[in-house]
């Protein structure tokens, strides 16, 4: 067991940790600006990489429904368990805990984990994953960040200027449609989609370069354990529910085990949703998943 684990750890996961470590490393030996990093990958790299993996999916209506069920059944109930254990706090606070325990990161470290230990077929499934996630967290997430402090027309407004949501809905389309992309535009949307996922982890070691940890923020273990522990088991409940198995079930219960995602601490801030207690909560839980995704990994494959 911890030979394999070892073997799963080095192989899949320590890839993904050492290029996020050398954007970590890069951000404290020179001034980066990884807000502009961010905006390329937001506007130009994710949603090539959605449309991309969308649009040549072959993948049965059937299998689309279940994964989106048990994407919004783990979204849903680990947002409700974070704001429940927040009851004691403030509301930014407790809007904090929700959205830490919620919004995983199921681009930057689960599309490169996937793709590892998967191949290119798990790869196609966790960008499935990946487009529903990233539709609920500039949604829901959204309504629950800005719940304290900004109007929710203007919340959602925001909300609906996130590239990816289209290139999700254009993706499946085409892809349901069966309409073909002429040759130059698929190739210039192929050679983004190919730089999205470096890009991704280079991002994700340079904004853990900045973040903070206080003494005042050991709140934030309550959605570590939510998001590491009971996302998965989440996950694999509605897997057995709705009957999911296969690389479909591996596929999501590894995307549900995923840390806290950046975006988290984007929503926050822009929102003043505890943004350093969410910051927290993605370098906590991001440096304890190099353990419990491996676990992850070793159970289900």
């Amino acid at each position: 067991m911890l030979a394999n684990l070892v073997q799963v750890f080095v192989n899949t996961v320590l890839p993904v940790f050492l290029i996020a470590g050398a954007g970590f490393v890069l951000a404290l030996a020179m001034p980066l600006e990884g807000r502009t990093l961010g905006r390329v990958i937001f506007y130009l790299g994710s949603p090539s990489l959605v449309f991309r993996s969308l649009y040549n999916m072959d993948i049965s209506t059937t299998v689309l429904q279940q994964e989106l069920l048990v994407v919004l059944g783990v979204y849903l109930i680990t947002g409700a368990v974070g704001w429940l254990v927040g009851a004691d706090q403030t509301r930014p606070r407790r809007s904090a805990l929700t959205i830490a325990s919620a919004v995983s990161n199921n681009g930057n470290m689960g599309l490169p984990i996937a793709l590892f230990a998967l191949g290119d077929a798990g790869l196609v499934m966790a960008t499935v994953y990946y487009a529903i996630s990233a539709f609920l967290t500039n949604t829901f997430g959204v309504f629950v960040a800005s719940s304290g402090s900004a109007p929710l027309g203007k919340a959602l407004g925001q909300s609906l200027r996130a590239p990816v949501i289209y290139a999700t809905l254009l993706g499946v389309i085409l892809n349901r449609l069966a309409i073909p992309v002429p040759d130059p535009l698929y190739r210039a949307v192929d050679l983004m989609a190919g730089a999205a996922i470096p890009m991704m982890l280079v991002l994700l070691g340079i904004q853990l370069s900045v973040t903070p940890f206080t003494h005042d923020q050991r709140v934030v273990w309550r959605s570590v354990v939510i998001r590491l522990g009971l996302s998965p088991l989440i996950a694999l409940a509605l897997c057995l529910v709705l009957g999911v198995s296969g690389l479909e079930r591996q596929v999501v219960i590894l995307q549900a085990s995923m840390p806290t995602a950046v975006v988290a601490t984007v929503l926050s801030t822009e929102f003043a949703a505890a943004p350093r207690l969410v910051a927290a909560a993605v370098l906590v839980s991001t440096l304890v998943s190099m353990v419990t995704v491996s676990l992850v990994l070793v159970m289900i494959t």
